[in-house]
């Protein structure tokens, strides 16, 4: 038993670590971001900070929602759920300002490969991250309980957030003229995402 939740953990500390190269592939690729990253990659524009601290910003929000719709006291995996989502941010900056600091695509179609490579990484990480149910991202949290209150399943909860992040991004760009980081990228984001967090999710719960 001890020796399989080991063998647990490490899988989950490997599909965590690879999310966050999959995020920082989708940024560095500069052809749109999903709804999440577009948004944050706004705000982080808008204020001036780093990626990866918007991203803990907007976790702990979502983790605050999460704690309110699931209607309990904080216990053991909330606070590594919280310790978790601060790495993540720390983990995005350090691939994006550091490890891939210098690394320009020129070509558009080493942009897009890039992109679907970091797309499907993050998806299937995620999902796999959430079967296994040791670490927990706070917005995915709060989709399933939602989703488990209003009997949607994870894919359709998590594409609602979608749409809220993407019309959330459109008025602030049009408001502060910055840089529009919804665009193709997007539009495969937004079709791909759910579906692949949703297959992996599913996929993993079936194996656990």
């Amino acid at each position: 038993m001890l020796l399989q939740n080991m063998k647990k953990f490490l899988y989950s500390v490997f599909t965590f670590l690879m999310f966050g190269l999959g995020v920082s592939l989708q940024i560095k690729a500069g052809v749109g971001q999903s709804m999440l990253n577009a948004f944050a990659l706004t705000l982080a524009e808008l204020f001036n900070l780093e990626i990866g601290t918007v991203l803990n910003l907007l976790n702990m929000m979502f983790f605050i929602l999460y704690l309110i719709f699931r209607k309990s006291c904080i216990n053991r995996l909330d606070i590594i759920q919280i310790a978790a989502t601060l790495a993540n941010g720390y983990i995005v900056n350090l691939f994006v300002y550091f490890i891939f600091n210098h690394l320009i695509i020129q070509s558009y179609f080493l942009k897009v490969l890039t992109f679907m490579l970091g797309l499907i990484l993050a998806s299937i990480s995620l999902g796999a991250i959430l079967a296994m149910e040791i670490i927990q991202f706070p917005l995915e949290s709060l989709c399933i309980v939602l989703g488990q209150k209003l009997r949607y399943t994870l894919t359709t909860t998590r594409m609602g957030f979608d749409v809220f992040f993407m019309i959330s991004t459109l008025i602030l760009t049009l408001m502060t003229h910055h840089q529009l980081h919804i665009r193709e990228g997007t539009v495969i984001s937004f079709l791909l995402l759910s579906r692949l967090m949703g297959f992996s999710y599913y996929f993993h719960k079936r194996r656990s």
